[in-house]
């Protein structure tokens, strides 16, 4: 580590005198080694042309500052690296798959009257009283899916539809078939189930061509706007570089850029996804870390740069 010449210039007059610790004695004399003119600084100091320091103490209570700084730093930069690491092997071992139907991957078993609570999550109705009972769609669900995501809406001729889509973290086949129990309330007109590769109609009457399903391209979108961002940035940091105001067009740089290294970490060179929501915050999350660790290593790089 590169010590600052006025930090060892301060501290030359003790040094001089023998007043410093030996960890402090051992920087100084390896600073020395290198530096000719605090060499010649301590030439003078030794033969009285410049008189010892009033407070001796501040000199070392700066250097132990710039010492806690650093390390500060440094523990923060390490930490964001492994942050960064452990987050992105999390999500790939932990990605979501949507799970391709077959048949008796869910089996509708019908209509039963249930408890509000198992169905609502509420130990009363709207009228306050308890022990009501609701209507529920009841599907029995393969255990490979681990998890479904609903959309609802009205299709044309008027019916209540639901569109399930069945997600597994791990999507390997099993011997021995298990089912979980699923209840929908309110009972919807028409059920569907969403395949990567097909829909198959699981309760109600089919629709005339089906439902379409539009792609999921918005992260594709994202990047495009990043890439337009961080040219611009990019450029406007180039043409005001060594000005006051370039820290802000480097910030600014930095954050398209982050969100770019976030987007390829957890989904590779692919931009359309299954699951926008879930993709979304995970790229947001890891995206803020790499700023933060973009913009810690910069400032760490301009200081070398000025001790050199």
């Amino acid at each position: 580590m590169r010590i600052p010449c006025a930090m060892i210039r301060d501290l030359l007059p003790l040094y001089a005198e023998k007043m410093v610790a030996p960890e402090t004695e051992a920087l100084i004399a390896a600073h020395l080694d290198e530096c000719a003119a605090c060499r010649q600084k301590l030439s003078e100091v030794e033969a009285g042309v410049e008189a010892p320091a009033v407070d001796a103490s501040k000199p070392l209570q700066a250097l132990k500052r710039e010492l806690r700084r650093r390390r500060r730093c440094a523990a923060v930069i390490a930490a964001l690296c492994v942050f960064v690491a452990v987050y992105t092997w999390f999500y790939h071992a932990n990605a979501w798959k949507m799970v391709p139907w077959e048949e008796g991957l869910i089996e509708v078993a019908g209509i039963e009257e249930r408890p509000y609570a198992d169905v609502y999550g509420q130990e009363a109705d709207a009228d306050g009283s308890r022990g009501a009972t609701a209507e529920a769609l009841i599907l029995r669900v393969d255990s490979r899916i681990n998890g479904t995501q609903e959309s609802k809406f009205k299709d044309d001729d008027g019916a209540d539809t639901v569109l399930l889509r069945g997600w597994s973290t791990n999507n390997r086949g099993r011997f021995v078939r298990d089912y979980n129990e699923m209840a929908l309330c309110p009972v919807p007109d028409r059920l569907i189930y969403e395949g990567s590769d097909r829909q198959q109609l699981l309760w109600g009457e089919p629709l005339d061509g089906g439902v379409e399903t539009l792609p999921r391209l918005a992260l594709g979108y994202y990047v495009l706007i990043a890439v337009v961002a961080a040219a611009v940035s990019g450029t406007t940091w180039f043409l005001l570089r060594g000005r006051d105001k370039s820290w802000m067009a480097r910030q600014v740089f930095f954050a398209p850029m982050a969100w770019l290294g976030a987007h390829f970490l957890i989904k590779g060179g692919r931009t359309v996804s299954d699951f926008m929501e879930r993709d979304f915050l995970s790229i947001l999350l890891m995206a803020a870390a790499l700023y933060a660790l973009l913009s810690l290593a910069w400032q760490v790089l301009l200081r070398r740069r000025k001790e050199a």
